[in-house]
């Protein structure tokens, strides 16, 4: 009695396990894969309608865990075979081979083909949904190693989610890990070395020539697209242009006059002199800076509905203007801000910023 008992015991798991009533032993790579690739993808593309909120799940398929894929739902009991993709509604649906099981739904949504290899390795595999526990050990082990296959990891302050502080890139993708490239000014760029005033290949229009090869550049597009660069501008006019653009202010009438004057007797010399002028005018870093606190978000209080006041900020405000001022080189500008408190040789002033 008692070896029949015994064997009916492993019948019933055996039957049991084939049944997908009880979840698949996950081996350590199904299980990194279900972390991994899988579980991210079905939080992308599948959670949002079938589990995120209980009280509006579609089709009645709760896909949050192993059980609810398994039980079905209102349209399909077959959701989840494991071990047989083909026959899985889930797999099905992803491929959008049925016009009557298409899912994600919409056409942005869809699984790249890589996507849906994923899904289908994995349900092949047994489809196993490891513990919360394993789950967290692949993920912890995952996040610690900067750079894989996948990608790198680009450190940030975080993100809302886990998925989107450790989310990674593909190196080519980001611009930060791209070789810094010095292109060369080649002869028909519009430098006064070339031989420029000859119309270019791409166009019958002359590029005419430039004192400056951020100018030559310029010209060269202008020249591919038929253009031609606008007059040179008279003494008014780029007296205002400058003062505005490095004082935010404009020029009074007795600087426009003296600038007049300067320009007659030599024009690159008052065109030097005045932004020379402007450059070590107090207003220079007020102006810069505005720019730069557009991109850091400054302000003197922190908005929305109680919009409390930031009693320190103008220490920051004051210290970008002078480094403006200073003609603080920018990469010491920009580490400074980022990882002044870690610098051995940083000034009580500074630290202030």
């Amino acid at each position: 009695m008692s070896g029949t008992m015994n064997k009916l015991t492993v019948f019933l798991a055996t039957a049991l396990l084939w049944t997908g009533a009880i979840p698949l032993h996950a081996d350590e790579a199904a299980s990194r894969h279900f972390t991994l690739k899988v579980l991210p993808l079905l939080k992308a593309k599948c959670f949002a309608c079938h589990g995120d909120d209980p009280a509006k799940i579609k089709g009645d398929l709760n896909m949050l865990t192993r059980e609810g894929l398994l039980k079905g739902g209102e349209y399909s009991q077959k959701v989840l075979v494991p071990g047989k993709a083909e026959e899985s509604d889930l797999y099905i649906a992803v491929t959008w081979k049925n016009s009557d099981l298409e899912m994600p739904p919409k056409e942005n949504d869809r699984l790249m083909p890589g996507q849906i290899e994923i899904v289908k390795a994995w349900i092949n595999a047994g489809a196993p949904w490891p513990s919360e526990a394993e789950q967290k050990k692949h993920r912890e082990a995952e996040w610690s190693i900067a750079t894989t296959e996948d990608g790198v990891i680009i450190p940030t302050s975080g993100g809302l989610a886990d998925e989107w502080t450790y989310r990674r890139y593909k190196p080519e993708e980001v611009w930060a890990f791209q070789p810094v490239k010095k292109p060369g000014v080649n002869k028909g760029m519009g430098t006064k070395e070339s031989d420029s005033k000859q119309p270019t290949k791409n166009s019958s229009v002359p590029i005419p020539l430039s004192p400056s090869p951020i100018d030559a550049f310029v010209n060269a597009k202008l020249a591919k697209a038929g253009h031609q660069p606008a007059p040179p501008a008279d003494p008014r006019t780029l007296i205002r242009r400058a003062t505005f653009d490095l004082l935010g202010l404009p020029p009074k009438p007795e600087e426009i006059a003296a600038f007049e004057a300067a320009w007659k007797k030599d024009s690159a010399k008052a065109w030097s002199d005045l932004i020379d002028r402007l450059l070590a005018s107090p207003h220079y870093g007020e102006r810069q800076a505005q720019h730069w606190f557009d991109v850091t978000r400054y302000a003197d209080t922190g908005g929305m509905a109680n919009d409390f006041e930031r009693s320190n900020m103008w220490r920051y405000r004051d210290w970008v203007i002078r480094a403006f001022n200073d003609d603080k080189p920018y990469d010491r500008f920009v580490m400074e801000q980022i990882a002044g408190d870690q610098l051995a040789d940083r000034a009580a002033l500074e630290r202030l910023g």
